[in-house]
């Protein structure tokens, strides 16, 4: 038996449900820094596993939460769904690498390059920039316009990215690290309270319409 689109859109609210979860959890988990002494952290490989696990959840959620508001965001939903995916599966093969061949690798074979393996590439942060945060700040901006998904939640997913700037600014790394956090449990909580409205709009369909038939 086929599952209706419905049904596959409905499931990819659970998806970015989890998606956001896990997101929280990987930013709870990260050491305060991103040099050899938070590489070598227990927490380390943990946090950037939940990071990775939550981006390949977002790729696929992120399918479900636009094709549910495709018709009212119009270009700019189009626009911004594109533009995160490509951003999220980039920003998941950077935290793969870093939750794995960095540690177990350079931070055994060779620590002192960890400082120089940390430095992502000059093109990195343009196209991370372009991708992940332009297209969820865009796709914030959408789902607020539309209306179909919580507007609180794309105000979230916009206020989630903007702390999530700050990553690489030269401020004290404490400080950094809680702005960091913030960002990232923000940005977490969004896509669980998008992905929750998603899962949880057929029960209220059916709700509604079960009361509407008891009343006449």
């Amino acid at each position: 038996m086929k599952m209706s689109t419905a049904n596959l859109i409905r499931w990819s609210g659970l998806i970015s449900l989890l998606a956001g979860v896990f997101h929280v959890l990987g930013a709870f988990l990260h050491p305060v820094g991103e040099d050899a002494t938070a590489v070598n952290s227990p927490n380390w490989v943990p946090a950037h596993l939940f990071l990775w696990v939550s981006g390949i959840l977002m790729l696929l959620g992120l399918v479900g939460l636009y094709a549910r508001q495709a018709e009212k965001t119009g270009w700019l939903g189009l626009v911004s769904f594109v533009l995160a995916f490509i951003g999220t599966a980039l920003v998941g093969g950077l935290l793969l690498m870093v939750s794995t061949i960095i540690p177990s690798l350079i931070a055994v074979e060779a620590p002192a390059l960890i400082d120089q393996a940390m430095m992502p590439p000059t093109f990195a942060l343009p196209v991370v920039f372009l991708g992940f945060a332009l297209g969820f700040i865009l796709f914030g901006v959408a789902t607020m316009r539309a209306g179909v998904l919580p507007r609180w939640a794309g105000l979230l997913l916009i206020v989630g990215i903007a702390f999530q700037m700050a990553e690489g600014s030269p401020i004290d790394r404490t400080l950094l690290h809680v702005i960091l956090t913030i960002g990232r449990v923000v940005f977490g909580l969004s896509l669980a309270w998008m992905g929750y409205a998603l899962w949880s709009e057929k029960r209220a369909m059916l709700r509604s319409a079960l009361t509407a038939k008891g009343a006449g």
